[in-house]
Parts: structure tokens; C-alpha cells; sequence
């Protein structure tokens, strides 16, 4: 008997298997990548609220008052460089501007990502947890743990695409 009647290479079925573990290794990989994407996004965003709480610190130990947002329409002023998406609305304030600029002298930049609005906001007075003071908000992706999501801020809201939150900078 010949060997050559023995057929050389792989069968449709070992094909098919090597295709779909791939495919599976592909999105694990996949997915892993996203989750390590927005956790990057969120740790800076997080540096950049303790930047610009420790630019209202070093304003406020100068003597300079907290501005006071009560005259702005909305409340909220923009603080970072942009604020976008469902977060449009909120502009700059010269008098925040002019309170933060010797200790801050570019404003922070919040990355777009997989939320619907981005940006960081100044609001004086606002009032959260039955607390009124000085506030600063910003969004964070949701990734992880609800309870530690915000830290050094507090959670005010959880949605499928942002989980908003609030850091009192008076206290």
C-alpha cells in the first residue's frame, strides 16, 4: 500500500475550532483593553479634581475669597478647558478664571470617552447631603465598584454612562 492516499493538512472541523478560539481569545482580550482604557481615563480625571482642589487650596490660603457662581444662570461654570457634550451649556466664569489662575496655569483637559458630556464644574453655593459650600463636579465612566467610584468625591448619580459626582472644596 502507498502512502499517497493520505491526505495532508487540516480538516474543515479543525479549522472551524482554531477560527473560534481565536475569535474568543480576540474579544477577552478586547474587552480587557476597554475596561484598562477607562480606568486610565478615570485616574485622570481623579488627578486632575486634586489638581484643581489643590489650586483652590492655595488660592483660598492666600485670602482670597471663594468666588460666588449665584449670578451665573446655571449655577455652574466650566473650570477645565472644554466642557462638552451634555455639559455644553456651562461656561467659563472670569471671576473663577481670575480666583484659580496663579495656581493653575493651564486648566485640566477631560478626555473624551464612553460618557455623554465631559468637563469639570464650579459651584458656590450648592448644596449636597444637606451640606452648603463650594463644589466641584465631574464625571467619571462606570467601571467597578459603585461604592469607591468617586473617590475623594461623593456619588449624586449612577446611569449606565456616567457616574456623577461632587467634592465639597471648602471644608
Amino acid at each position: 500500500m502507498s502512502l499517497r492516499n493520505k491526505k495532508n493538512g487540516f480538516t474543515l472541523i479543525e479549522l472551524l475550532v482554531v477560527v473560534g478560539m481565536i475569535v474568543v481569545l480576540s474579544t477577552v482580550t478586547l474587552i480587557s483593553l476597554n475596561s484598562a482604557r477607562i480606568k486610565t481615563r478615570n485616574a485622570e480625571r481623579v488627578s486632575s479634581v486634586k489638581t484643581l482642589t489643590t489650586a483652590f487650596s492655595l488660592s483660598l490660603a492666600s485670602n482670597n475669597p471663594l468666588p460666588d457662581t449665584s449670578s451665573i444662570s446655571n449655577g455652574w461654570a466650566c473650570i477645565s478647558n472644554t466642557c462638552y457634550g451634555n455639559l455644553s451649556a456651562y461656561l467659563p466664569n472670569t471671576s473663577v478664571d481670575a480666583f484659580l489662575n496663579p495656581n493653575l496655569p493651564q486648566k485640566p483637559i477631560d478626555s473624551p470617552g464612553g460618557r455623554n458630556g465631559g468637563g469639570f464644574l464650579y459651584r458656590n453655593p450648592a448644596t449636597y447631603f444637606g451640606i452648603t459650600g463650594a463644589y466641584l463636579f465631574y464625571a467619571l465612566e462606570p467601571n467597578g465598584s459603585v461604592v469607591t467610584a468617586c473617590n475623594p468625591g461623593k456619588l449624586i448619580n449612577s446611569t449606565s454612562t456616567r457616574w456623577s459626582c461632587v467634592l465639597q472644596i471648602d471644608n
